[in-house]
C-alpha cells in the first residue's frame, strides 16, 4: 500500500527523490553508519509501499532528516507481534460497532473483498497510524470523521473470508480504530466516548492483543481523570497491567498519577511519578519500538507528569513539587510535531505563572497556547485556555 505519509513529508520540503536519499546517507556517514545501497530508487520502494520497515540506521536517518520523533509520523510501521490467542470478535460485536457515533450517518463504503489478506489488515495498521498522528498535529475535531470512516471499513472487511491469524490481526486493527475513535471523540468534546472505549477494550480482549489493549486502556483512563472519575481511571491503569517495555511501564505510572491527584493523595502521586521516571531511565533510546508505543517519547512522559502534578495542585490547593519544571518541559516541545501537547503545556504553565503574579513570562506562553489552539481542534485544549484566562483576570 502507497506511503503517502512519506510522499508528503518529501514534497512539502521540495525535495526529488535522489534529494531526499542523499541527505539519509550523509547522515548514516557523519555518524559512522553505514547507509547500504539507499538511494532513490529504494525511496520511490518506500513510497510505494513495496519496503514498508527498512532497516534501523536508515528510520534514525529518515526521522532525522525529517525532523520527527516517530517512524509512524513519516507512514512507517512495525510488524505486529503474534498474538497469544486466536479467538473473533463476535458478530454482535460487530454489528455493535457499526452503530457507533457518526458510523450511523457515514456514506456507504465499497463492497468489502470476498477474502483478506496480511498486506490488507496491514493497511488498516498503516492508516490508523496516519491518524492516530493528524489527531496529534490537528486534534480530535478533524480527525473524528475519518477515523469512524476507518473504523466502519475496518468492520466491513469483516465479513471476507480469512486464516486464523489474518482474522486475529483483523481484530487487533479493529480495536486500535476503535480506540482511535473513541480518543478522537474525548478530544473533540463529544459524547459516546465511553462506551466507544469499553467496545474497543473488548475487541482488543478478543484478539487476544495486550498491547493494544494497554494503549486502550491508558487512553481511556486519561478520558476518566479528564471527568474526574478517578476509581475508572485506577482500575483502567490496574488492567493494563503486565510485562510491558519500560516506555509502557513508565506511560502506566504517569497516568496513574494523575488518577492518584484527583484523591488528593500527594504520597500516592509522588511514588507514581518517581516510579514513572525510574521506568524511563530503563528506556533503551536505540531500541526499536513498535506501533504505537513509538509515541511514548520523554517529551510525551513530561505531558502526563506534568499534568498529573497540575491536578494534584487543583485538589490540593498547594502547589505540587517539581510542577513549573514540568510544565516548563512540557511547553518546550516541538511545535511542529507536537502542538496540542505544546498547547496544552503552555496553557497549563500560563494559568501557574499568572496565579504566582510572574505576569510577563505568562503572558509568553499564553500567546503561544492561544496561536496553537487556533489550528488545533481540542476540547480538552479549550478547557486549559478557559481556566488561564481566568487565571489572568
Amino acid at each position: 500500500m502507497e506511503n503517502a505519509v512519506l510522499q508528503q513529508a518529501r514534497s512539502t520540503r521540495g525535495w526529488t527523490q535522489e534529494e531526499t536519499a542523499e541527505h539519509v546517507r550523509t547522515w548514516c556517514r557523519r555518524n559512522g553508519l553505514d547507509p547500504g545501497s539507499f538511494d532513490a530508487a529504494t525511496v520511490s520502494r518506500l513510497e510505494c509501499g513495496r519496503i514498508k520497515w527498512p532497516r534501523d540506521e536508515v528510520r534514525r536517518a529518515l526521522r532525522t532528516v525529517f525532523e520527527v520523533e516517530t517512524d509512524a509520523e513519516l507512514g512507517l510501521v512495525g510488524r505486529r507481534r503474534p498474538p497469544t490467542t486466536t479467538r473473533e470478535v463476535s458478530t454482535t460485536k460487530r454489528r455493535t460497532l457499526l452503530q457507533l457515533g457518526t458510523a450511523a450517518v457515514l456514506p456507504d463504503l465499497a463492497p468489502a473483498p470476498t477474502r483478506l489478506g496480511a498486506d490488507d489488515v496491514r493497511g488498516l495498521d498503516l492508516h490508523a497510524g496516519a491518524l492516530e498522528e493528524w489527531d496529534r498535529r490537528s486534534g480530535g475535531r478533524a480527525t473524528k470523521h475519518f477515523a469512524a470512516l476507518e473504523l466502519r471499513r475496518a468492520v466491513d472487511l469483516g465479513s471476507a473470508s480469512m486464516t486464523p491469524a489474518v482474522r486475529s490481526a483483523w481484530n487487533g486493527a479493529v480495536a486500535r480504530l476503535a480506540g482511535l475513535y473513541a480518543w478522537t471523540l474525548f478530544d473533540a468534546g463529544e459524547i459516546g466516548a465511553v462506551p466507544a472505549f469499553d467496545l474497543a477494550l473488548g475487541a482488543a480482549r478478543e484478539a487476544g492483543d495486550a498491547s493494544a489493549y494497554c494503549h486502550i486502556a491508558t487512553n481511556a483512563a486519561r478520558q476518566a481523570v479528564h471527568d474526574g472519575a478517578a476509581e475508572r481511571a485506577l482500575s483502567l491503569t490496574a488492567s493494563a497491567a503486565g510485562p510491558h517495555s519500560p516506555a509502557v511501564l513508565a506511560m502506566i505510572s504517569a497516568v496513574s498519577a494523575q488518577a492518584l491527584a484527583l484523591h488528593g493523595d500527594i504520597r500516592g502521586v509522588m511514588r507514581a511519578v518517581a516510579a514513572a521516571e525510574a521506568h524511563a531511565s530503563r528506556t533503551d533510546n536505540d531500541a526499536t519500538e513498535e506501533g504505537w508505543t513509538q509515541t511514548l517519547t520523554p517529551a510525551k512522559l513530561r505531558s502526563d507528569l506534568g499534568y498529573a502534578l497540575y491536578r494534584l495542585s487543583a485538589t490540593t490547593g498547594h502547589l505540587a513539587p517539581d510542577l513549573v519544571p514540568q510544565l516548563r518541559r512540557t511547553a518546550g516541545v516541538s511545535e511542529v510535531s507536537q502542538p496540542r501537547a505544546k498547547a496544552m503545556g503552555a496553557a497549563r504553565l500560563a494559568t501557574v505563572l499568572f496565579r504566582q503574579g510572574d505576569v510577563d513570562e505568562a503572558r509568553h506562553h499564553a500567546v503561544v497556547a492561544v496561536h496553537l489552539a487556533a489550528v488545533v481542534g481540542s476540547a480538552r485544549l479549550d478547557s486549559a485556555i478557559t481556566e488561564m484566562h481566568a487565571a489572568a483576570v
